[in-house]
């Protein structure tokens, strides 16, 4: 029971680390998910000495007479190494004990969620070749419900405190936010971190002839230059840029609401997505809801955004992570379904 319940237990955790990790980076940045993300960490680690005696005695059993045994075990032991290095790395980067330690540019937490996202496959794999069937008497049971407890109050206690030992260390200068990244150069301007993905933003526009176009499924495209973005509307939105390397910083970010674009070019009744376009192609997607909390910044702090912050236009998203902070915006589609 005790095998079942630890792989059973190990499967749960490890599916909410899961869609928690994707969601945060991907989804939404509601604080409850990271919190929810901490917990089922914790609680894992906490099963860890459980998991290596099942291990062991796997191992003391050798190959037998069949080498098939090798590749799964030889799995077993690669995907076991990689969740310490995940652990690893996310240890590393709350608790500050990498000092200034990068990987040809990528922080610990960038390769924490890396890694992490690189097991998934082979976790499948496993899953699917050596998960014994849980049996109810396992999962529904007094002494089933007590081992459950157990293991949630040891995912709650070995969060807070981790949480605590984080906030310690945390540097005044750079507090800790709550999806682990740390402030940097909030409220001055341009003077922020930068992250560009290689080539992107390459060569720098010229706004006497650059143009933003709003295509697709419009009942009125648009053309509109530079200089006349300032004869519409304008508004100020106070966000925060949190990155994936692991900074995050507050901005007050001036420009056009993206709906009042949209009002202008009138959807169709078909229209479901937008579709955010740079001069280098890069690109991402928002539903029309979304849309409408999305500003289109010609300015941070009252300066004209630099090149490398996206001038002449960038998008502002103050409910996803950076990398849909799109930048060198051109143009604006608006599509029937989401095209992959």
């Amino acid at each position: 029971m005790t095998l079942r319940f630890t792989n059973s237990a190990l499967l749960g955790l490890l599916m909410i680390l899961t869609l928690t990790g994707v969601s945060a980076l991907i989804v939404t940045l509601e604080p409850w998910i990271m919190t929810l993300h901490r917990w089922a960490a914790w609680a894992l680690i906490a099963l860890i000495p459980w998991k290596v005696g099942i291990s062991l005695r796997s191992l003391g059993r050798g190959l037998g007479r069949r080498s098939r045994r090798l590749p799964i075990i030889s799995l077993s032991l690669l995907l076991a190494a990689g969740a310490v290095l995940v652990i690893g790395l996310g240890l590393l980067w709350a608790w500050r004990l990498e000092g200034e330690w990068t990987l040809q540019g990528f922080t610990a937490v960038n390769l924490h969620w890396l890694a992490g996202l690189f097991l998934s496959v082979p976790l499948a794999l496993h899953i699917w070749k050596r998960w014994p069937h849980p049996r109810q008497q396992d999962l529904i049971s007094r002494r089933a419900a007590l081992k459950a407890a157990g293991l949630g109050l040891a995912g709650l206690a070995g969060g807070w405190l981790a949480d605590r030992l984080a906030a310690e260390r945390a540097l005044a200068a750079h507090p800790r936010r709550f999806t682990g990244s740390r402030e940097s150069a909030s409220f001055l301007g341009n003077a922020h971190p930068v992250t560009t993905n290689p080539g992107h933003g390459s060569p720098e526009l010229d706004v006497d002839t650059w143009r933003l176009h709003v295509l697709g499924e419009v009942e009125s495209p648009i053309s509109i230059g530079y200089r006349d973005l300032f004869q519409m509307e304008a508004e100020e939105v106070a966000a925060t840029l949190d990155c994936t390397v692991g900074w995050f910083t507050q901005q007050r970010w001036q420009g056009v609401p993206l709906r009042s674009l949209l009002a202008e070019a009138w959807p169709r009744t078909e229209a479901r997505w937008v579709r955010l376009r740079a001069s280098s192609g890069y690109t991402k997607d928002f539903t029309l809801i979304e849309a409408e909390n999305i500003l289109l910044a010609t300015h941070v702090e009252g300066e004209a955004l630099s090149h490398a912050h996206g001038y002449p236009l960038r998008a502002v998203v103050p409910f996803r992570r950076g990398w849909f902070w799109v930048k060198w915006i051109r143009e604006i589609e608006i599509l029937p379904f989401r095209a992959t």
